[in-house]
């Protein structure tokens, strides 16, 4: 592993009493190219210690629901079960995560976290750290896992462009293609400790929790490690020709990677080694391969970038640039033909065929076409009665139905239809200088009701 991945948060002494490392997992979900899963494992073998992984679930998390966490469960209880394997304690809790944390480590020596990159990730690993600060023997390490060039060492500053942020990805990325193998475990003992609940039976287990039950599990999408890496290898075997023409939502020419990436199921170094593989063996072409790791390894690092930096990413006032809140201040006045809310929005209720037919796709399905997410959004702008109303409904509806909402993706996608990381267009009504998007694009560039169609069966 690169050096630079990892984060020393607190020295500690060695303390013979102490029985086990532990390592909280949370934004990386998986046990493939877990970097901080590594390293929590060799930290163990250094102390001869058993290690315990620790999740803790909070079933009072913003916006939780039936269907975002049954797809994650989905995931931790395939975790669980290869975690059994390899020798290492799986514990799950219910509460705030930091904070069920707190009482195993009174007997470990070392705890390993993975970096979330979120605010209130952020903020949880910060008053855990002040709530044990003065545990002398405890040495706590963080380990930047889900990105391929950790958030800190590709910048230090919030980036204007993905043309900004490009050339110091690619100056830094081959030295962070860094995961060989997966350490072994030496010290396999079974610590017996009390775990709230062996994920049997995610469906009961579901029933309990104090979530909104009303936005039900996709039948759509399953979670954990192996169902993503099948959809990636068909991907690259059935898909990667089309993937040039991804952005017409008419076609399957996309991985779905997005929702696995979200819940750390699945390594973006992963797929990028895999990527490289299957270029050499010649299973995708040149331009495929360029377009997808663009999308992977520049564009979906300048959104991490945004939320790391970015102090309010998810505030109206706070998440796009001067010149978008300019414009958007000249035409806040402009008149309207259509002004839609939120029951018309979830109803499919509205003028639009395209529109409503998106809609359709994110309710039952917990996914969007990624063309037809700037479409919807900007459509949701066009008919707000206020550039802050149109934000917070995107944001709002995006955090609720999409199984990968809640990501810096969407932060920084919802953003970008503000303005942030995008140029000025020419000056029209309604929108300003932001870009804008029609109906008569969608039917010049693509054979749009072919998609409509395709959703009108599900």
């Amino acid at each position: 592993m690169n050096k630079e991945r990892l984060l020393k948060i607190k020295e500690g002494k060695k303390d013979a009493s102490k029985t086990y490392v532990i390592y909280w997992m949370q934004q990386s979900q998986r046990v493939h190219y877990n970097h901080a899963l590594d390293h929590a494992i060799r930290m163990a073998n250094h102390f001869d210690l058993p290690l315990v992984c620790f999740f803790g679930i909070d079933d009072k998390y913003p916006e939780a629901n039936e269907r975002s966490y049954q797809f994650m469960l989905e995931g931790l209880k395939e975790v669980s079960e290869l975690l059994k394997k390899l020798g290492i304690n799986f514990i799950l809790t219910f509460g705030k995560p930091h904070q069920s944390l707190i009482p195993f480590l009174n007997d470990a020596q070392a705890l390993v976290m993975d970096r979330g990159y979120l605010r209130h990730q952020r903020l949880w690993r910060k008053e855990l750290y002040h709530e044990v600060k003065s545990n002398d023997s405890l040495i706590i390490d963080m380990v930047d896992a889900d990105l391929i060039v950790p958030v800190h060492v590709a910048s230090q500053k919030v980036e204007y462009g993905a043309y900004t942020i490009r050339p110091k990805i690619k100056k830094l990325y081959e030295s962070f293609r860094d995961f060989r193998k997966l350490a072994v475990l030496n010290n396999k003992s079974d610590l017996k400790l009390d775990s709230d609940d062996d994920l049997d039976d995610i469906d009961q287990l579901i029933k309990k929790m104090n979530i909104d039950h009303t936005v039900k599990k996709s039948i759509y999408y399953k979670g954990g490690y192996k169902e993503a890496s099948r959809r990636f290898s068909e991907f690259i075997l059935e898909k990667s020709d089309l993937y040039p023409e991804s952005n017409d939502p008419s076609l399957d020419a996309t991985s779905h990677m997005s929702i696995y990436l979200h819940f750390g199921q699945i390594s973006s170094l992963e797929l990028l080694e895999r990527l490289y593989l299957a270029l050499e063996q010649g299973q995708i072409k040149g331009e495929s391969f360029d377009q997808y790791v663009e999308q992977l390894l520049i564009r979906r690092e300048l959104a991490f970038n945004y939320v790391f930096y970015q102090e309010e990413y998810d505030q109206f006032e706070h998440m796009t640039e001067d010149w978008a809140y300019q414009t958007m201040e000249a035409h806040v006045n402009d008149k309207k033909t259509y002004i839609y809310d939120l029951s018309n929005y979830e109803e499919y209720n509205t003028h639009d065929p395209y529109f409503n037919t998106a809609m359709k796709e994110m309710v039952v399905t917990g996914y969007m076409h990624n063309y037809m997410r700037m479409y919807w959004a900007k459509k949701i702008i066009e008919w707000s009665p206020s550039f802050k109303k149109a934000y917070e409904t995107i944001l709002y509806l995006n955090n609720k139905y999409f199984i990968d909402g809640r990501d810096p993706n969407s932060y920084t996608g919802v953003a970008w239809c503000f303005g942030k990381h995008d140029r000025a267009w020419t000056e029209r009504e309604i929108f300003g200088k932001l870009r804008y998007m029609n109906d008569k694009g969608l039917e010049r560039k693509f054979n749009i009701e072919k998609y409509v169609e395709k959703i009108a069966s599900i």
